[in-house]
């Protein structure tokens, strides 16, 4: 009986050493493999949840101090996804695949240790040993199987993040080129300011009336931006910005005529207080519309470029009979009329400026005018009725009628030296810049010598102000003008001087009468 009960024994210990043999590398296996394929499987789905299905609940543990917003006091514009959210979205990542990896290693040790508990011990601790054994290994595997997964996460954001800022960059720099290779700056109508870019409202508009101050590519976007609305924005003028709404980022003001699509020519008049600025602007463009519709050699199509500037000028021809008197200018900070010119395949924008002549007597008004910083060719009006050494010497008979009409400010030289000075003041380039002198009334009064720089130094006693335009002005030409329009057909000294003011832009006029012919220009 005894050698049976040996026989038992013996037959029991092996099958229990086979079942030994047996469940220790099936716990260690199993345990492997969940700890092994688990942790990476954890830093997956927590990335899916983070990037994916954008869990509120789970987005919510990443807390608002890790989550990045566009500032309160920038543009109302989504931020860009590598400027920040990219980042949070890994560090939420990484902190939630941490988490789940130490709650599934906290379940397999919690089912390792419950293989040593009960009465079924002697069955279940092999297990568990097999299974300790598996999660140490699979655990260390595991666990530098998800830190890869992570490191190539955030390897991929980094180096994303780093091509879509130098994308951005690059982006910014190519615009900027292709507005300095066409000649292309922008200012505003309104204040004068230059716009290094404009704003624009969001596209949605009525429904959304929010500003976007800068679209270029930046945190803000790319190649487009989001409203805060969820409409989406083109961020530069290559791609479309142009066609949108836009306002000057500095005074707000709204730029009707799209600014960055072609070059802009800022053409701002200035003289004495009654010299005849208004009238010659009326004058200037009137002849472009003359020669737009063809009765003189059309060479391009002009066009109000806003709203502004056609209630002010539509109807200007039929304020240029010799017998009409022009408003006086109102004492205010003047806004640019605006003129595109079309020729062929190019367009350019003239902003004309026709302020008092009382906002340059002061510094504190003459700073307000900032549009000369943006000009290159300036027009210095003068009346000569208003030289007394000219006025004198008119007969009596002459003078009837023209007391009421000739300037009564201060005389001309004066004048353009208080306003040279104020000028040089904002430091503009003058030694770049040219100067128009035109001599008002032509029709008034007698036609001078071919010369007319010569008759204004000799008979009108300014060669001070013909040496000094001379000497300031990269290039001073002058003129001798009527603003009258007769029987539909314009003085001829208007398109004279309207030919040299448009030749500084390479515009092409109609062809212009030989030097020193009636209306034709005098260096």
């Amino acid at each position: 009986m005894p050698f049976v009960y040996l026989l038992l024994f013996i037959g029991a210990l092996l099958l229990y050493v086979a079942y030994l043999a047996l469940a220790l590398p099936a716990g260690a296996v199993l345990a492997f493999v969940f700890c092994f394929l688990g942790m990476p499987a954890a830093y997956l789905r927590g990335l899916a949840r983070v990037l994916v299905r954008r869990d509120p609940a789970w987005l919510a543990r990443a807390g608002p101090a890790r989550w990045p917003t566009a500032p309160a006091d920038g543009d109302p514009a989504v931020l860009q996804y590598f400027y920040g959210p990219a980042i949070a979205d890994a560090d939420h990542a990484v902190r939630t695949a941490y988490r789940d990896c130490r709650g599934l290693w906290r379940r397999c040790a919690a089912v390792v240790g419950s293989a040593f508990a009960g009465q079924s011990i002697v069955f279940t601790a092999p297990l568990g040993v097999g299974g300790a054994i598996g999660m140490a290994a699979g655990g260390v595997l595991g666990g530098a199987a998800a830190a890869g997964c992570a490191c190539v996460h955030l390897l991929t954001v980094g180096v994303s993040a780093v091509v879509v800022r130098a994308a951005g960059a690059a982006l910014r720099f190519a615009d900027s080129a292709v507005l300095r290779v066409k000649n292309i700056r922008m200012s505003c109508p309104s204040c004068g300011e230059g716009v290094p870019y404009p704003g624009y409202e969001c596209p949605d508009g009525p429904r959304c009336t929010r500003r976007h101050r800068d679209i270029r590519p930046g945190r803000l976007g790319i190649l487009r931006r989001r409203c805060q609305c969820g409409k989406p924005l083109p961020t530069l003028l290559l791609f479309g910005s142009a066609g949108m709404n836009a306002f000057c980022p500095r005074c707000g003001a709204s730029l009707e005529h799209q600014p960055g699509k072609a070059p802009e020519t800022v053409l701002p008049l200035f003289g004495a207080v009654g010299a005849g600025k208004t009238r010659l602007l009326f004058a200037l463009v009137t002849q472009l519309q003359l020669w737009s519709q063809g009765k003189q050699e059309p060479r391009f199509t002009v066009e109000f470029a806003d709203a502004a500037t056609t209630s002010k000028l539509e109807h200007a021809g039929e304020l240029l009979s010799p017998d009409s008197v022009t408003a006086k200018t109102p004492v205010e900070l003047p806004r640019a009329y605006l003129i595109r010119l079309v020729t062929g395949s190019s367009t350019r924008v003239l902003q004309m400026f026709d302020p008092a002549g009382e906002l340059y007597y002061t510094d504190e008004q003459i700073e307000r005018l900032r549009f000369l910083n943006q000009a290159h060719t300036f027009i210095l009006v003068i009346d000569p009725l208003a030289v007394p050494a000219f006025w004198d010497r008119l007969p009596a008979d002459r003078k009837v009628g023209l007391d009421e009409t000739r300037a009564a400010a201060a005389t001309p030289d004066v004048a353009y030296q208080v306003a040279l000075q104020r000028i040089e003041a904002l430091r503009v380039p003058l030694r770049r810049s040219r100067l128009a002198v035109v001599f008002s009334r032509a029709d008034l009064t007698d036609q001078p010598a071919p010369d007319i720089a010569a008759w204004a130094q000799d008979d009108l006693g300014l060669g001070n102000l013909v040496r000094s335009a001379r000497l300031h002005f990269g290039e001073a030409c002058f003129f001798h003008t009527a603003a009258v329009l007769a029987d539909g057909v314009m003085h001829p000294s208007i398109p004279a001087l309207l030919r040299w003011l448009l030749a500084g832009d390479g515009i092409d006029p109609p062809v212009a009468p030989p030097i020193g012919a009636p209306g034709g220009p005098h260096e």
